[in-house]
């Protein structure tokens, strides 16, 4: 008899052993770990109503009292439902793996999400027909690169640009100047205008313990030209570079250098070990400015996106 159940702390190393069973032991342990001690995290946080964390739901399916598969996911305060790729033991039927998929897609109607992004690792083999036949297409790759505290530079590094810390005052102004950085994105452009600006800066926000002088308006010859927004992950010694965009006519002009530069100087200032960044495989002038920075790549997922009815 196949039974479904919500998964609790308890199970969730073993849910988590078969969801990442395609990865070799040197990286499914620690990410294991890491992934364990993060929800346990956030549970703390929710239960004390510290701040709207973007919260996981977790669900694994049992056959006779042994579990033979399960969904990870997360909903963002944005309404973007993010899920792993469900995943199902060798041997079990693949209606199982069907149902998890009509579960994940139940489960986001009765959350109003705007739509689903499922993340494969690519040393997953996704099924192109079962996923087709759920409405999910795939949009890109994307890669997550890192920094260590080696490659920060030693001083201050801004040259052409200035850095305005941003303030709660200025909120209309930075919603405005996001918006005009997204104008012929290269990250995810199927994405563009899904969601409102507003809700996504709002995500930023309250994903983790928001800091407003971690978020800055890029300024040349006083001129707002840009946005700069990083986030500390409280969990670790990592600062995010959750944005960088500029304003068209800026672009390619070697300015996004010198602001990848100021982020590591940041990190350094923090005491930070690293400083994360991800992007759509397709933004090449991103990467290259990452790669040129002292960035390596360390992981990369493919995503698979499911549009709300």
């Amino acid at each position: 008899m196949l039974t479904c159940h919500e998964t609790t702390l308890q199970e969730l190393p073993e849910l988590l052993e078969i969801l990442l069973a395609h990865l070799p032991d040197e990286l499914r342990k620690p990410r294991i770990n890491v992934m364990v001690r993060l929800y346990c995290q956030e549970q703390k946080q929710l239960y004390r109503h510290e701040t709207k964390l973007a919260h996981h739901e977790i669900f694994h399916w049992e056959r006779n009292g042994r579990m033979v598969g399960g969904l990870f996911t997360m909903l963002r305060p944005d309404k973007t439902l993010l899920a792993l790729l469900p995943t199902i033991i060798a041997g079990e039927p693949k209606l199982t793996f069907q149902g998890m998929f009509k579960k994940l897609i139940d489960f986001s109607i009765a959350t109003d999400a705007c739509l689903i992004m499922l993340l494969a690792d690519y040393q997953q083999s996704a099924d192109e027909t079962l996923l087709k036949i759920f409405q999910f297409q795939k949009i890109s790759n994307l890669l997550y690169l890192n920094s260590q505290r080696v490659e920060f530079p030693e001083q201050f590094p801004a040259k052409q640009l200035t850095f305005r810390e941003y303030a709660n005052d200025y909120w209309e102004e930075m919603v405005t100047l996001v918006e005009q950085t997204y104008q012929k994105t290269l990250d995810f452009p199927q994405l563009a205008g899904l969601v409102p600006t507003s809700q996504i800066l709002k995500s930023y926000q309250e994903s983790h313990v928001f800091e407003p002088s971690l978020w800055f308006f890029i300024e040349y010859e006083s001129q707002v030209i840009g946005a700069l927004l990083l986030t500390q992950l409280e969990e670790c010694q990592y600062l995010e570079l959750t944005y960088l965009g500029l304003i068209l006519e800026f672009r390619g002009r070697g300015f996004s250098r010198e602001i990848v530069q100021f982020a590591q100087f940041i990190a350094k200032q923090r005491d930070n070990e690293l400083i994360i960044v991800s992007a759509d495989q397709n933004n090449i002038p991103a990467i290259n400015t990452y790669l040129r920075c002292g960035f390596r790549l360390h992981d990369q997922k493919e995503i698979y996106v499911r549009f709300r009815e």
